[in-house]
């Protein structure tokens, strides 16, 4: 009998449930690797809550190893650190991420690994770097979910208060280098978008193999027909602990919802938490409902009448874009939202670059049924054929065996 090859996937958060973005891609990846190899996760934990996680991913038969880290242990635990990793940050010019992402026990942790025969390591983010010389970079892999310089150096232009813009500005200067140095320093990268493999080759000075990890939805997304929709309903979707979606949802409450708010039996659904102090004026409105986190967004996708995604800056992949229109859900979104891609505005999806084109489009796709249900098809249809589970399952496993080939083939 072959004996099977060995992965190890390491991510600074459990790379399981499948509930937020990043995870999404991770469990994308376990799904597709588990059957035909042996894999070891090595993770973060951030609370003795997240062991009943480890415990579904260990009834899958995969090995899980996972560092509870100091720095999340108690409250005061958290401010001494916090205050210690801000002067270790200010002394040195090592980036916070990096700090909190690759501790020293995580590195620890690597290093008992080391040992094992892996004949691929996977590292998730590029604050990881350092696990390069840990585990060599000839068997590792690099997996960027985006290029964190560009979207920093986007946010700060952003940003308005003096406070604001000062730590924006600073996050800038110091994590770009670290980034760029990740970047050289691999020989294989995988991103998962074209426009951030461009990115990569260039950062890199062409030194790193970069290739697009193809990413796909499982067949249950697509589950069922789509049909005309009647819903005046329009769904934003975000975890509010990213400053992208916080400045997305602050750009809709402020500068798009006037415009729409005359539109006869138009209502606003926000899931992904709650609203933060500067929006709470948005949440009390009468026709606005938020909901909270949930772990499951297709009840609001089967219900509204599109999905809005008005983002100013950001990176990687949109999930929940790809989610909507699997569901055969309208999307309105920015050019910052799909760029890389591949979705073709007016085609697949509708595009917005002013709070004017918003009010255009959404109200079309609510007054007009038949042109919002040809357009969710044509979106439906693409997703299906670029970002469904022939690339979820045969797309992942194809790039892992392109990594494992010997250099000379």
């Amino acid at each position: 009998m072959t004996e099977r090859r060995r992965i190890l996937l390491v991510k600074p958060i459990l790379p399981y449930p499948p509930d937020q973005g990043t995870r999404v891609v991770s469990t994308a990846i376990l799904d597709a690797l588990a059957d035909s190899y042996d894999v070891t996760v090595l993770a973060r934990i951030l609370s003795e809550g997240e062991r009943r996680h480890v415990a579904a991913l260990e009834a899958r038969g995969i090995r899980v190893v996972t560092v509870f880290p100091a720095n999340r242990r108690s409250r005061a635990a958290r401010v001494g650190f916090r205050l210690a990793y801000t002067l270790h940050s200010l002394f040195t010019g090592r980036s916070m991420k990096s700090l909190y992402d690759c501790p020293g026990a995580f590195v620890s942790a690597a290093r008992a690994l080391a040992s094992e025969p892996f004949d691929l390591v996977i590292l998730e983010y590029w604050q990881l770097a350092p696990l390069l010389r840990v585990f060599g970079a000839g068997r590792t892999v690099l997996l960027t979910h985006d290029i964190d310089l560009l979207v920093n150096a986007q946010r700060a232009l952003l940003e308005t208060g003096l406070m604001a813009r000062a730590a924006a500005t600073r996050r800038v200067r110091t994590e770009r280098g670290e980034e760029v140095r990740a970047y050289r320093a691999a020989n294989n990268v995988w991103a998962l978008t074209t426009r951030d493999a461009d990115a990569v080759r260039i950062l890199s000075r062409g030194r790193a193999r970069v290739s697009v990890l193809p990413f796909g939805l499982d067949e249950a997304r697509f589950a069922g027909e789509p049909a005309p929709r009647t819903s005046r309903e329009v769904l934003f979707v975000g975890a509010m602990g990213a400053a992208f979606n916080r400045d997305a949802l602050s750009y809709f409450a402020h500068d798009i919802h006037p415009l729409l708010a005359s539109i006869e039996g138009i209502r606003f659904t926000v899931v992904g938490g709650a609203l933060p102090a500067s929006l709470e004026f948005f949440g009390a409105l009468r026709h606005v409902d938020v909901p909270g986190h949930t772990a499951d967004v297709t009840p609001y996708l089967d219900r509204c009448a599109c999905l809005v995604v008005p983002l100013r800056y950001g990176g990687g992949l949109r999930i929940r874009i790809l989610e909507a229109l699997a569901r055969g859900v309208p999307v309105v979104a920015s050019p910052v939202a799909i760029d890389g891609m591949g979705l073709e505005a007016g085609r697949h999806l509708l595009v917005a670059g002013t709070p004017g084109e918003y009010r255009s489009h959404i109200e079309r796709i609510v007054s007009d049924p038949s042109f919002a249900f040809s357009l969710s098809r044509e979106g439906r249809a693409f997703v299906h054929a670029r970002y469904g589970p022939q690339a979820r399952g045969e797309g992942i496993r194809n790039a892992v065996a392109a990594l494992l080939q010997p250099a000379s083939t």
